[in-house]
């Protein structure tokens, strides 16, 4: 009789647990925050007037690309592919979820303005390390899209999140060459805490900073990495953190045809080919949007909106990838991030629309949720 008393019990504690954890993760993906060009927030209405009356807002023209999580708040990078973008780094209060996101400047006003080059130009990258210190890659390019405009060199901003205080500024103008397409970044720290920052180079390198010392050159990547690929193809950077500064770099480019990875420790030291690791063969093309805050690689493929889950501990196959999400019929999305207690944040948005200009006035329809396996199709 004891015995079937316990197993009543202990079947009742599976079924609570069950119910609490699927509740928990309803509760997660309920939580929708809704972005467009209408969403910026200005200091005051007469200033959003003469933002307008300029043509230095657009709402046509903002399209949040990427972000990062912190404490109940996200930053996002809004960069300037078109004129009449007010802000290009901003963030969102994520404690108001189910309704239009207001996005206030990242840090503040003084840190948007177009032209003055102690201001960013256009965020297109955005990392927080392990010390909670977010790196911001500005491109120094405005209106990418149309007919660019090359108004400061490319720099790196590293802000501490604690008090949004600027700790760094590095200008890449020694580094970087006129071909060169600049495009994300990464932070890792060696054995001696100090940091290295890593940027993918479109045109064929990985670069890498390192900030202590001042001191900055171009790992250069095998012609064979970018084989079949155009001269705007995009080479994706992750890092996947390891102990004791074993942390490994995984890269591949939009349409090349394998997917690469190399420790941490050799770009440090500067090494190239030698010291690159082939990881699998892609069957179609993949766009690498993240990762888990681990070893898991969260990617979809291209023109699809279905999102999967890698474990970079083995091969790139497709036997080894997790369905997490299904489809959006609506968006694509463009960057996934760790969010509140370890759950997955997917940016996502009508980006086909933007990019042939097909949206309505206030731009590009853009949503921050939680990655789900089943995505609500959310149109509007």
């Amino acid at each position: 009789m004891g015995s079937r008393t316990t197993g009543q019990l202990l079947a009742l504690l599976f079924a609570l647990v069950s119910v609490l954890g699927s509740h928990e993760e309803h509760e997660y993906c309920d939580k929708v925050y809704r972005i467009n060009g209408n969403s910026i927030d200005f200091p005051c209405e007469s200033t959003k007037n003469i933002y307008i009356s300029t043509q230095r807002y657009m709402a046509r023209n903002v399209m949040p690309v990427r972000f990062q999580y912190d404490k109940e708040r996200a930053v996002i990078c809004l960069p300037r592919l078109r004129p009449g973008v007010p802000t290009t780094l901003g963030q969102i209060d994520l404690n108001k979820p189910s309704c239009y996101a207001h996005i206030k400047p990242f840090p503040c006003w003084a840190y948007q303005e177009e032209g003055n080059c102690n201001s960013f130009q256009s965020v297109i990258d955005v990392y927080t390390d392990v010390k909670r210190i977010l790196w911001c890659l500005d491109s120094g390019i405005t209106n990418f899209l149309e007919q660019p405009i090359k108004r400061c060199p490319p720099k790196v901003f590293a802000f501490t999140l604690s008090n949004d205080k600027t700790v760094k500024t590095i200008d890449l103008s020694e580094i970087v060459k006129s071909s060169s397409r600049l495009q994300y970044l990464v932070t890792d720290y060696n054995e001696s805490g100090h940091p290295f920052v890593y940027i993918s180079d479109g045109d064929g390198a990985i670069i890498v900073l390192d900030v202590n010392s001042n001191k900055n050159f171009r790992v250069v990547l095998p012609r064979a990495i970018s084989a079949g690929c155009g001269d705007s193809d995009v080479l994706y950077l992750l890092l996947i953190p390891k102990p004791k500064g074993q942390s490994i770099v995984i890269f591949s480019y939009l349409c090349g045809q394998k997917v690469y990875s190399i420790k941490s420790e050799h770009l440090r030291s500067g090494k190239g080919s030698s010291a690159i690791v082939e990881m699998g063969s892609k069957r179609k093309h993949s766009v690498l949007l993240g990762t888990d805050g681990g070893k898991g690689v969260i990617l979809r493929y291209r023109g699809e909106a279905e999102l999967y889950l890698w474990d970079s501990d083995q091969p790139y196959r497709e036997c080894n990838f997790e369905l997490i999400q299904n489809a959006d019929e609506c968006r694509l999305s463009t960057h996934v991030s760790v969010g509140k207690n370890e759950h997955l944040l997917s940016l996502s948005s009508n980006l086909s629309d933007f990019l042939n200009s097909t949206c309505g006035v206030g731009g590009a329809s853009s949503r921050l949720k939680y990655v789900c396996k089943e995505c609500d199709d959310d149109c509007f």
